[in-house]
């Protein structure tokens, strides 16, 4: 090929790039999680997300979540988060969401694989308004599969995939968002655990894609379950 015909290769491979937005994100999260009887768990987590190459504070926020275990490997759960959201101006907004979840597990030899269905909802401020801005009341059906290894010790690596459906806005119906996660949790002394984790996350939601590369870091302590009294 003739370096005239180059040209055009390289003209498609500038566009495309440009057509492209790119980000680095780092995700922090400490957490304290436990069983508070035999079915029933409980979690309570803060974190901190960085965007702009990881140089801004993009969202912080504080999230309880509660768990109930059923029989034959299935599970529910729901959760309320309380976020501060960084604006255009630089100013912090809050941002509250629920969601409701579902779960199937199912251990084969060495593996755990599961399945997580949940449903998430983010009121507008404006919540009389909340029909007229749907930018700003969002619901999202999630599906989530992950897999992870669990015979090496201490260290249990892993892999999730899980897609954003838009359910509220016939402009967005479909999946749109997608997640690409691999992860490993080393168990430390005492009930604590560390993981470090990196996703890629994909948004064709609005004209020009974005991508988002995420590096993570979480630091969890699990407390005991409590003892039942004796009775005399």
């Amino acid at each position: 090929m003739c370096k005239w015909g180059l040209i055009p290769l390289f003209v498609i491979g500038a566009l495309v790039s440009k057509a492209q937005q790119w980000d680095l994100v780092t995700w922090h999260r400490l957490e304290m999680k436990g069983e508070l009887t035999k079915n029933l768990k409980a979690s309570l987590q803060q974190q901190v997300r960085l965007n702009n190459s990881s140089s801004h504070v993009e969202e912080t926020f504080t999230e309880l979540g509660l768990g109930y275990d059923l029989p034959k490997g299935l599970d529910v759960g729901a959760a309320y988060r309380l976020s501060w959201v960084q604006q255009q101006d630089h100013r912090f907004s809050p941002d509250h969401r629920y969601n409701v979840d579902i779960g199937y597990s199912l251990s084969i030899w060495k593996l755990k694989t599961a399945l997580r269905a949940r449903f998430q909802h983010s009121p507008s401020q404006y919540l009389i308004n909340e029909r007229l801005e749907p930018e700003g009341s969002p619901v999202f059906v999630r599906l989530k599969l992950s897999m992870e290894y669990r015979k090496l010790k201490k260290l249990t690596p892993g892999i999730e995939f899980e897609t954003f459906i838009r359910v509220e806005d016939p402009t967005q119906a479909g999946a749109n968002k997608f997640r690409y996660r691999a992860f490993l949790e080393v168990d430390l002394p005492k009930r604590q655990e560390f993981e470090i984790f990196y996703m890629l996350q994909t948004d064709h939601s609005d004209r020009i894609p974005e991508f988002q590369n995420v590096v993570g870091f979480k630091y969890a302590y699990e407390w005991k379950r409590p003892k039942k009294k004796k009775t005399d």
